[in-house]
């Protein structure tokens, strides 16, 4: 497969690679698209959430809350 990089995209793709942040254009490319990737994941798990809140799956926030400092605690405590 190949692609063209649209040409107003080329400046920062060739500043990339030239500050070598990535070996190549093609690993720039490849890292767009695995951000993409998971912004499309999130996505989903986002709509995901919601449609379980809309059929009352929610959890109390005070559970959630509740939770959350128990597990700040362990952490704190050296229990990762």
């Amino acid at each position: 497969m190949s692609t063209e990089i649209p040409s107003d995209l080329v400046p920062f793709v060739q500043r990339m690679v030239s500050e070598k942040r990535f070996l190549n254009e093609s690993d720039v490319l490849a890292e767009g698209l695995r951000m993409l990737q998971a912004r499309e994941t999130l996505r989903a798990e986002v709509k995901k959430g919601f449609d379980q809140l809309d059929a009352g799956q929610g959890i109390p926030a005070e559970d959630v809350y509740r939770r959350a400092e128990e597990r700040i605690r362990e952490i704190e405590n050296g229990n990762v």
